[in-house]
């Protein structure tokens, strides 16, 4: 009777086991949601609009985009968090609410490390330093000038709460000696629209087109951007600074390896692609890709990077 037993359990642990992968070479049987921290019109809706269609093609199922948009990318990450780990739910996500929120804020709905599967990296892009064509400025000293002449009128703009573009603001401000006011905004196209019509002095926008429009100072990279050869860094501008945004996907901590591994060689493989490479340098990103624990890494070197800038200078974001 034992030795029955013993049988049946090991027919059983057996059926199981052989089931995981097939759920997993079986998915998607639905379709999968993407959830996007970013509003519609940004450089990174574009980008998750390609990856879905990317993976859409791949998998002949509907990759559906979810905007959840909020507290600097807070929102839209806890929501995904508390998703049930089955693969039908991953996040396009970005330096500031994967890293940049725990440093920067107070109180986080979510820990990177252990709410998440990292997935893959897709690209980064620097920051530009624009400025309102009505001000009629030629070059970033001349911003600089300006807020220094003006003490506490020079506002400016940036893509919300915990983006890179706060950071590198607030950085901005703090370096070049200069008492200004940083507006948040849901994104990079609004923060645009405002310099263009003169509402915000400047801005920190990611690359995107409608910032054609504007006055571009510098951009934050260590280098010239190829498709900007005549835009100088910032450090060529006289102010040291060095800032740059990824974006990535992740999932919910838990979700099976063969599903994760499915999505990951998928975008690579677009990501390394004549044409998603080109789509990508459109929006001003390099393409990454890689394996997800180039992902991991990614987020260890930007804690490493920015955790001693700000506490040096003594940054502590509130909602602004």
């Amino acid at each position: 009777m034992h030795r029955l037993w013993r049988a049946l359990l090991c027919g059983v642990l057996t059926s199981l086991a052989a089931m995981v992968p097939a759920r997993a070479q079986d998915w998607p049987t639905r379709p999968v949601t993407l959830v996007s921290l970013f509003s519609t019109g940004g450089t990174g809706d574009v980008v998750m609009r390609a990856i879905a269609k990317a993976l859409g093609d791949t998998f002949g199922q509907q990759f559906v985009i979810d905007y959840r948009l909020g507290a600097g990318g807070a929102v839209g990450s806890a929501s995904v968090a508390r998703a049930p780990p089955d693969g039908y739910t991953f996040m396009m996500t970005a330096t500031g609410p994967a890293v940049l929120n725990r440093i920067l804020l107070k109180s986080v709905p979510y820990n990177t490390d252990t709410d998440f599967t990292p997935v893959i990296v897709l690209g980064d892009i620097p920051q530009l330093i624009v400025s309102s064509p009505q001000l009629g400025f030629k070059q970033l000293p001349d911003l600089v000038d300006f807020g220094k002449r003006n003490p506490g009128t020079l506002n400016v703009g940036h893509a919300g709460a915990g983006s890179m573009g706060h950071l590198a603001a607030a950085l901005f401000l703090a370096r070049s000696g200069i008492q200004g006011t940083l507006i948040g905004y849901r994104g990079a196209a609004p923060v645009v629209a405002d310099v263009l019509s003169g509402q915000m002095h400047a801005g920190f926008p990611i690359v995107i087109p409608a910032a054609a429009s504007v006055t571009t100072l510098a951009v934050t990279s260590d280098q010239r951007l190829g498709f900007l050869p005549d835009v100088p860094t910032a450090r060529e501008a006289g102010t040291d600074l060095l800032a740059g945004t990824w974006f990535a996907i992740m999932a919910p901590a838990g979700v099976p390896k063969p599903i994760v591994m499915q999505v990951n060689q998928t975008i690579d493989r677009f990501l390394k692609s004549e044409g998603g490479a080109q789509q990508l340098a459109r929006l001003g990103m390099r393409a990454l890709g890689g394996p997800p624990e180039r992902l991991t890494q990614v987020i260890e070197n930007d804690r490493r990077t920015w955790g001693p800038v700000i506490a040096n200078e003594n940054f502590l974001l509130d909602s602004n």
